[in-house]
């Protein structure tokens, strides 16, 4: 089952990742909550928070220029990643990664996802830090 998950956090994908991150800390008051370099790509990841609210904020430039600036995807808590994509394939939802993708430098032990779509399109990830 899936229902009733804590919200890990907000993807938003931006044009310059390091000046968007610097406005949420500087205008809003988010604090720094980590910042990843992926192996491969010229751009970091950087997380900001503040209270109980996350957003990843990250900066590609294959991505159509309409998604700019726009919220990406909400991510939601797993503690049994194996087992929240077996019901989800069971259920017949929509997979829209390449099942579920490990990252291995975020966070301390790094992290496993996978997304899923609603039926408007919406990218729903569900996130397991290890």
């Amino acid at each position: 089952m899936i229902k009733g998950r804590a919200l890990d956090h907000i993807g938003i994908c931006c044009t310059d990742v390091v000046a968007n991150a610097q406005w949420y800390m500087d205008v809003l008051g988010f604090t720094l909550k980590g910042r990843f370099q992926a192996p491969g790509r010229p751009y970091p990841t950087i997380f900001v928070e503040s209270g109980h609210t996350v957003y990843e904020i990250y900066q590609r430039d294959d991505l159509d220029p309409a998604v700019q600036g726009k919220v990406d995807h909400i991510a939601f808590v797993s503690n049994d990643i194996e087992a929240d994509y077996a019901y989800c394939v069971q259920q017949g939802y929509q997979i829209c990664t390449n099942g579920i993708e490990d990252i291995p430098g975020r966070w301390e032990n790094g992290c496993r996802y996978f997304k899923i779509l609603s039926p408007c399109g919406e990218q729903i990830e569900f996130s397991q830090n290890l």
